[in-house]
């Protein structure tokens, strides 16, 4: 299944969201599907959120506390989940605030599990 179609669906139903991207463990997107023109954006974000999963893997492992399933970064308008997938691969959805950021999750979750399966 098309990874660009995973995304698409993903926008499709969280309709407040700005951009979903498909990372690997190098932080270098591999898809996205965004509602403005320009990737760019969402792209740094991706690359951000490679850096910070990097640093919160490292506390984790450093505190022998497990895996990281997924991370919540809020700002002031938007929102960046982020589900970590098999072999560091992850991905990230990034919301308006405004956005009911539970059902945002579970679609995300659901989207990541689709991922997952692709990714063996």
């Amino acid at each position: 299944m098309p990874f660009n179609y995973l995304l698409t669906n993903l926008l499709v139903d969280v309709p407040s969201a700005v951009g979903a991207i498909f990372l690997d463990n190098d932080g270098e997107a591999i898809e996205w599907v965004t509602r403005h023109d320009d990737p760019f954006e969402l792209k740094v974000e991706g690359a951000y959120q490679s850096i910070f999963i990097r640093q919160l893997r490292d506390l984790l492992r450093a505190m022998s506390a497990g895996k990281i399933e997924s991370y919540t970064m809020t700002s002031k308008n938007l929102v960046s989940l982020t589900q970590a997938l098999p072999d560091g691969y992850y991905v990230v959805l990034v919301i308006d605030r405004s956005e009911a950021q539970a059902r945002a999750r579970y679609h995300l979750r659901r989207t990541a599990r689709v991922l997952a399966r692709e990714l063996v």
